[in-house]
């Protein structure tokens, strides 16, 4: 609500005289862009986290098959 008060103590009509439907119907625009860009600075995507960034390279590869998950980690017979 500040922001809107602050919106409408910063306009100044330096020429002309408009009627107070012109000048409400500037403040409807004013006031709506305001509140779009409030809006798309909250949806703004944060960026990813550098702890997910490499998270696939810290595991091998998930091998499907019976006793599979055992013989990953037997020492191999030569």
């Amino acid at each position: 609500m500040s922001e809107e008060l602050n919106l409408a103590e910063s306009i100044k009509v330096v020429s002309g005289n408009p009627t107070p439907q012109e000048l409400a119907a500037v403040m409807a625009i004013l006031e709506a862009t305001q509140a779009e860009q409030a809006a798309e600075k909250k949806l703004a995507k944060k960026p990813a986290s550098s702890w997910n960034r490499n998270s696939g390279n810290l595991r091998g590869n998930l091998l499907p098959g019976f006793g599979h998950w055992r013989a990953q980690y037997r020492p191999a017979k030569d």
